[in-house]
């Protein structure tokens, strides 16, 4: 074999070597690209099945609105003397003046609610005390102050909208005064078990569940 042919003969040798090599360079390069799909597919496939245990509710954490926790039910223990002497003189207008009745009721919180029977802002309002005093009749001890009243019309009031607790007859309105009250009509008082007075609200609520919250809030301290 001449020299030339040798030489030709390694150039094809060469060539060929080259070319199975970037034969086998592009075949890795597919096997990395299929292997890199594969798995984004296997990502992806997860994902979704994530999302989709999440939204059937399984293990799932809702976005739904916070909802205020339920208020706890009132103790169904035997009810305090001082509110079962009180609830005693239900709907009745009493003349024991208003810090006897306090100094009575000490040890348990109270509720004092001013009003009148001329007072429409009173009317409006004392279903609200109807209901929450039925409703912490356990608790809390409330006492109606009628002030700046005709007796013999908040007798008759008191008899078309029955409460569970009395009402200390305040002519003058002074007793009223004296806690804080007396410049509008109705009042609210606030006294701990302690017999603090805590809060005054003048005026009438305008639902049961903010005299509730303050009831909560200033008399029972939750």
């Amino acid at each position: 074999m001449s020299k030339q042919a040798a030489r030709e003969r390694q150039e094809r040798a060469r060539i060929a070597r080259e070319k199975a090599a970037k034969a086998a360079e592009r075949r890795k390069d597919r096997m990395a690209t299929l292997a890199a799909v594969a798995g984004f597919i296997v990502i992806v496939g997860a994902a979704l099945g994530y999302l989709a245990l999440k939204g059937s509710g399984a293990g799932a954490v809702k976005t739904s609105a916070v909802v205020a926790p339920a208020l706890p039910a009132p103790p169904t223990g035997a009810v305090p003397k001082q509110i079962a002497a009180n609830i005693a003189q239900e709907s009745q207008v009493i003349e024991t003046p208003i810090t006897k009745k306090l100094a009575a009721l000490r040890g348990v919180p109270v509720v004092v609610n001013q009003w009148a029977a001329w007072c429409p802002n009173c009317k409006a309002e004392f279903p609200f005390f109807q209901r929450e005093s039925q409703r912490y009749d356990r608790q809390v001890a409330f006492v109606g102050l009628d002030a700046q009243d005709q007796r013999g019309e908040a007798v008759s009031f008191l008899k078309r909208f029955p409460v569970n607790y009395p009402s200390v007859f305040d002519e003058s309105a002074a007793q009223s005064s004296a806690l804080g009250g007396g410049r509008g009509w109705p009042t609210t008082m606030f006294f701990d078990r302690t017999g603090a007075e805590t809060y005054v609200h003048e005026g009438a609520y305008p639902s049961a569940e903010l005299l509730e919250a303050d009831i909560r809030r200033y008399a029972l301290g939750v």
